[in-house]
């Protein structure tokens, strides 16, 4: 299901309001930009529309899972999001910059598509790394010459190249 309206259609909401529930299927090629978003699953997108004189505001909640690596083992890890967003759309052709603080957006062809704001709402919430709980439940990572340290264990070991210059010290 799309997300798109055409002004006219919008107005007729003017009085009493308008809300929505609907479940969006996002194609990952909207997402090819971060080629860590191996997969989403479909967005759950409820809102409503605030109505004034001069625009029109999205109060937008958008829930779902998208699949990403784990940052230890590359595996696919599902994160579940829930994101709050509120996007504002001018509806006459004015100073865009005139509501200090907010992001405000122009209507284009009479018609507003909330897809590519939904796509970039994902994208800046989308964390920068996560570890999969099976990465998390081992206790001692390693591999051929590699160890994965904790911060304390790494204070008190001493790097085996530089062991030979602690006997110059020692006098």
């Amino acid at each position: 299901m799309s997300l798109t309206w055409s002004v006219p259609d919008l107005m007729q909401y003017r009085d009493e309001g308008l809300s929505f529930n609907k479940e969006v299927v996002l194609p990952l090629e909207l997402f090819r930009s971060d080629p860590e978003i191996r997969s989403i699953s479909p967005v759950e997108v409820k809102g409503v529309v605030e109505f004034s004189k001069r625009s029109l505001t999205f109060h937008l909640r958008l829930s779902g899972t998208m699949v990403l690596p784990c940052a230890m083992t590359l595996e696919d890890v599902d994160y579940p999001f829930q994101i709050n967003s509120a996007e504002t759309f001018l509806l006459t052709a004015g100073n865009a910059n005139e509501d200090e603080g907010e992001f405000v957006h122009t209507i284009e062809n009479e018609q507003i598509d909330l897809t590519p704001y939904l796509v970039e709402a994902i994208m800046v919430e989308k964390p920068m790394r996560v570890v999969s709980e099976k990465a998390r439940a081992q206790d001692h990572l390693s591999g051929n010459d590699w160890a994965l340290v904790d911060e304390e264990t790494s204070k008190h070991q001493i790097d085996p190249r530089l062991e030979k210059l602690k006997k110059f010290f020692d006098d």
